[in-house]
């Protein structure tokens, strides 16, 4: 340690999403934590998304000409384009003005490998002014084809933490339908077992900034008795077609039945219109929908029923509070095909008893079916194994030992 008061650095992107924000959150809530006086920046190589108040915990940098948004879920990234150049070079000043004693990169280089031609000179800079190099996981997904410069880089790492149970490598491993890629994928962790920690989850204690519901749109009251059915999109990068069926399903489902849908913040205007739309037209007043909020696990914890894409916080949230839950995971759009929601909706369903519904097989009668189901299903247990949940624990412990106070 080069200093009393350590500084760390975490760079991350994403597709517009809030799970890749809210995890870098959950990690800078945790060093916060433990290093009170300690300096801790963010690189953001994404789009801004200001209702993650990064800059709460620590100075927000932002690299030019963010190449990853949601249009990107229809089209594979490619490698680089036109700012390629700008982007590393500003990585690079940051990371050589902030000179880190921890430099965090999230997700790389288990995924995102077009991010390298961006990040290899900083964590090469990084690296040989001595700071400590760690990746930090989600989910243990590998995406990319070129094995070979995965195992270049990963050899400047110390130590990756994947903040879920041992168990989804499993369920992810079970999505991968070619042996030998499947082979490939299990052989990396095998290969690499001595760096890779499976945390457990970890959840953010830091509430989004909630936007102002439009107050044209009706907010009736929860009836006694209702059941109560949180409709949730993430940050709402993609399919727009669960709000809109959830809100047709609402008027299937009647007065027993009381919804609140977030949309997510990263809905479009043309969403919007669209789900504002479909609201209006309902014939039953049972449904209340809103752009985001600022406690999500609140919502959910209330709720009886969870309606939900499978992205990480949300089925988390559902482990945790062991919801009654319809998933409805994203696989990919086009030429891209995702492992990790079909995975993890396989697992919740096996860890308790989740419905699982395809996006092709999404219609209003079928959600309202799946609802009824759910909420007519016995309770699920009332506890999860606690080394499931650990991974503020364990990230604490890692930092304690590399930066000691």
């Amino acid at each position: 340690m080069r200093s009393s008061a350590p500084k760390a650095g975490i760079y991350f992107s994403h597709y517009e999403c809030l799970g890749h924000t809210s995890r870098v959150m959950a990690v800078g809530e945790v060093f916060k934590k433990r290093f009170p006086s300690g300096n801790l920046f963010f690189i953001q190589a994404g789009l801004a998304q200001p209702k993650a108040r990064l800059d709460q915990l620590g100075q927000v940098h932002v690299l030019p000409g963010a190449f990853m948004d949601r249009r990107n879920f229809k089209v594979p990234v490619s490698a680089g384009g036109a700012d390629t150049e700008k982007r590393a070079n500003a990585c690079l000043e940051f990371i050589t003005r902030e000179n880190p004693d921890l430099l965090i990169t999230e997700f790389f280089p288990l995924g995102r490998e077009e991010c390298r031609h961006e990040l290899i000179p900083s964590l090469l800079k990084a690296r040989s002014r001595g700071s400590a190099l760690w990746a930090i996981a989600g989910y243990p997904l590998l995406t990319g084809k070129d094995q070979d410069w995965r195992e270049k880089i990963i050899k400047l790492y110390q130590k990756i933490i994947i903040f879920s149970p041992p168990q989804e490598q499993k369920f992810i491993a079970d999505t991968i339908s070619v042996p030998k890629e499947k082979r490939e994928y299990l052989d990396f962790f095998e290969e690499h077992a001595s760096k890779i920690t499976f945390a457990g989850y970890l959840l953010p204690r830091q509430e989004l900034m909630r936007d102002h519901e439009d107050e044209n749109l009706p907010k009736p009251p929860v009836p006694k008795g209702a059941c109560k059915v949180a409709v949730l999109r993430g940050g709402g990068a993609y399919f727009p077609k669960l709000i809109a069926q959830a809100i047709r399903a609402s008027d299937l489902l009647g007065k027993d039945y009381y919804l609140t849908a977030v949309a997510g913040p990263s809905t479009t205007s043309q969403e919007w219109f669209l789900f504002a739309t479909l609201v209006a037209k309902k014939k039953v007043n049972n449904l209340l929908l809103l752009r985001s909020i600022g406690d999500y696990e609140g919502l959910a914890a209330k709720s009886d029923v969870c309606v939900s894409t499978a992205s990480y916080h949300t089925s988390v949230i559902m482990l945790k509070h062991r919801k009654k839950a319809v998933l409805i995971p994203f696989g990919g759009y086009g030429a891209t095909s995702l492992h990790e929601q079909p995975a993890r909706a396989a697992f919740l369903q096996e860890a308790m008893g989740a419905q699982v519904l395809s996006i092709q097989d999404l219609t209003a009668e079928s959600l309202a079916a799946s609802i009824i189901d759910a909420a007519d299903r016995r309770q699920t247990a009332s506890t999860i194994p606690k080394e499931w949940l650990t991974g503020a624990d364990v990230l604490d412990k890692a930092l304690t030992g590399l930066l000691p106070r």
